[in-house]
């Protein structure tokens, strides 16, 4: 059963085949995937798919900064990259320089995007299944799974940690056997994976990955030797480091929320140096459900918001954060309706945030 068009399947199908069967001795293919949890195992499947020797590069940069990447890969003079889980048709002219050097292939499934360079060239394909496929935002991992011809049992467990990091797992009947120790095993796994991007801005350090190559095909359950692996231990000590933190902040937080009266949104900021507030921002969604969520902090040279909303509100927050853009500068803004983030810069950023106030008062008015 897939889930993809089999139409998308079988033109990434032919573009990376293509590549594979021209390819000489030597040529080079690198995957540029984002660095949390879905982007790990769209990675891993894509890599199972290649069957060769392959680069990486981890985007980790918040609201994806291609600047890094871009220097990168044009130094790495690739013939494919690969692009996962990202909204690179927002740095269409960083498309053309590396189709320069060779082929180009996008998988992305984050609102908006359009990626018109793309249609007439045969040496760049971009398939968005929100774009290709009724509008629905399926997970990178998916994706990467889908294309397998032949799966593994760790492939179908790698598969729920991916999506259950994407609050996917529910909507994917391919996990009936897995009983509640098992998915209680997956999920805590998972959750060290998608930590690990959170702190890290090291663009060519594949802790995630590098842990993953190390488990058997048979499958987590039946193989206990990766608890002793270095990597296992690192993302161990990342997570652990991340809900410290998180721990703190969030109380500090909540004395702080705890304060308004009959709040109508919730928008605050945190200070940290690890990525915490679309963690935050998460969480609150569930104690305030018919609201959006807002968390934003400082992030290097510009600031960072998350935006989550509440199971019982319907405001889609992609087109929440296009009416902040006719309003203000952003750098970056995008995401899927439940959940999205933008970036701007000093004084531009509080700009949108009271762009964000505003509207959203406005609908309580109104409604």
């Amino acid at each position: 059963m897939s889930l993809l068009a089999e139409e998308l399947l079988g033109k990434a199908r032919e573009f990376i085949d293509s590549f594979l069967a021209e390819g000489q001795r030597g040529s080079r293919a690198i995957i540029a995937y984002h660095g949390d949890g879905d982007g790990c195992g769209a990675a891993y499947f894509l890599s199972r798919y290649l069957k060769r020797d392959i680069s990486f590069y981890w985007v980790s940069t918040a609201a994806f900064d291609f600047k890094d990447a871009e220097s990168f890969l044009m130094d790495q003079d690739p013939d494919m990259v690969i692009f996962l889980d990202m909204p690179v048709y927002n740095r269409p002219e960083m498309l053309y320089k590396i189709r320069s050097k060779g082929k180009v292939f996008i998988y992305d499934h984050h609102y908006p995007g359009i990626c018109e360079m793309g249609n007439n060239d045969p040496g760049l394909l971009y398939i968005n299944p929100v774009v290709h496929q009724q509008g629905t935002s399926y997970p990178s991992a998916l994706f990467g799974w889908e294309l397998l011809a032949e799966r593994t049992p760790f492939d179908r467990e790698m598969l729920f940690m991916s999506l259950f990091t994407e609050t996917w797992v529910g909507r994917v009947p391919l996990f009936g056997d897995f009983g509640p120790n098992h998915m209680d095993l997956l999920k805590d796994l998972a959750r060290l994976i998608h930590s690990s991007f959170l702190i890290r801005d090291m663009g060519t350090t594949h802790y995630a990955l590098n842990f993953l190559s190390k488990v058997r095909p048979e499958g987590i359950r039946e193989s206990g030797a990766y608890t002793h692996t270095r990597e296992y231990q690192i993302l161990r000590n990342i997570y652990q480091l991340v809900q410290n933190e998180k721990g703190w902040v969030s109380r500090q937080l909540s004395k702080e929320i705890r304060k308004i009266v009959n709040p109508i949104f919730i928008l605050k900021g945190i200070e940290s140096q690890i990525r915490l507030c679309g963690l935050i921002a998460s969480e609150l969604r569930w104690q305030y459900p018919g609201l959006v969520v807002g968390i934003w902090q400082r992030w290097g040279r510009r600031y960072l918001c998350e935006l989550r909303r509440g199971a019982s509100c319907h405001i889609n927050l992609v087109s929440l954060i296009d009416h902040i853009r006719s309003g203000a500068q952003l750098i970056t803004g995008g995401g899927h309706p439940a959940a999205a983030a933008f970036t701007a810069e000093g004084k531009h950023f509080f700009a949108a945030l009271k762009e964000l106030r505003d509207f959203l008062r406005e609908k309580k008015n109104r409604d």
